[in-house]
């Protein structure tokens, strides 16, 4: 057949005398167009594989929507969706003692219009099942779930063992972002970078840069419910830095939804923060100018997803730096975007 006579989907006919004939490729090709050909899970707790709660010979799936691209010979741009309502417990052989084993978890598509293989029930199937095996499937479409590294002379699977090898098929992306050019009126007299970046054992303590009463350096941003990670790129342009002044310490962003005078852990302003960035000034005679950056992929708390989060930009001087020689006048800016993006890569992402 070349071109299908009936496109997915069109009833056709007369009423009452039976209508077209429609086609299981062109229902497949809706779903592998609707999902973009990719394979994968649909969100990032979907089919998530666990070791049993009192572990043994078995690993358990829990429930989850997939989408499964076709690999048979011969087959273009069809997909087939498969779906777990609840959990399957998945038997996982023993190991002798002759040495470990790889194996993999995977979901596997069994179509009889290309295995030629009848199911147990033309009308019920299955049509697709879970496998646990050493090796993948070379032809038939699978879904990969996990690996388990299974030792030697072991037959109970433990959390430690199973690797989570799920991806999401379309994971959603979106940013987040705040621009604020520092114009004359921001030109006041707080605009020296003073405090330390340690209080006594506090490790985080510095302080909200550039300050100064009513200076904008923070922005609140809406945190995708489905996000589970983001990349902070945070730019403070147009830093002065004072001639003579030896001026070394750290640069950070915080998040969060709730602002504490330092007494978050390690004396932060808001919970969550980026890695801290190094600066370290010349000390030269002359002064210049310079633009600090930072770029960070954090994990976003469940807390924090499909709420208004304030990031905050902060920074602090080390015990024996110069308070004289940081600056942030007129004509520099702030900047931040924070990408979000959801992705499976632990149980952390349910």
């Amino acid at each position: 057949m070349a071109l299908y006579p009936v496109p997915w989907f069109t009833t056709g006919g007369v009423e009452g005398e039976g209508g077209a004939e429609n086609y299981g490729e062109l229902a497949r090709a809706d779903s592998f167009i609707g999902s973009s050909g990719a394979t994968g899970i649909i969100d990032p707790g979907d089919f998530m594989v666990k070791a049993l709660s009192t572990p043994g010979a078995a690993v358990r799936v829990h429930k989850g929507t997939g989408v499964i691209r076709s690999t048979y010979p011969g087959v273009i741009g069809q997909s087939y969706v498969v779906q777990e309502d609840s959990f399957t417990d998945v038997p996982v052989a023993a190991t002798g003692s002759s040495g470990a084993a790889t194996k993999y978890v995977y979901l596997l598509i069994e179509d009889t219009q290309f295995t030629g293989q009848p199911p147990a029930s033309v009308a019920d199937g299955p049509y697709n099942s879970y496998h646990v095996t050493t090796t993948l499937p070379q032809f038939k479409p699978y879904l990969l779930l996990a690996k388990i590294n299974q030792p030697a002379s072991r037959s109970d699977i433990q959390p430690s063992m199973i690797v989570d090898m799920r991806t999401i098929a379309n994971p959603l992306k979106d940013y987040g972002f705040f621009s604020r050019p520092r114009i004359m009126a921001d030109d006041g007299p707080q605009v020296k970078l003073t405090a330390r970046l340690k209080n006594g054992t506090d490790m985080s303590w510095g302080e909200l840069f550039p300050g100064g009463a009513g200076i904008p350096n923070r922005s609140d941003l809406l945190i995708p419910a489905w996000a589970n990670y983001m990349i902070i790129t945070a730019t403070w342009s147009n830093v002065s830095a004072t001639g003579g002044q030896n001026a070394h310490g750290r640069r950070w962003i915080e998040f969060g939804d709730e602002y504490r005078a330092h007494t978050w852990p390690d004396g932060k302003q808001y919970e969550f923060s980026t890695e801290q960035f190094g600066f370290d000034t010349s000390g030269a005679g002359s002064s210049y100018s310079t633009d600090w950056t930072i770029s960070d992929k954090v994990y976003i708390p469940k807390k924090l997803r499909g709420r208004i989060v304030t990031f905050a930009f902060k920074a602090g001087l080390n015990d024996s730096a110069s308070t004289s020689g940081i600056t942030m006048k007129a004509l520099g800016g702030l900047a931040l975007r924070a990408d979000y993006a959801q992705q499976a890569v632990d149980d952390n992402t349910i």
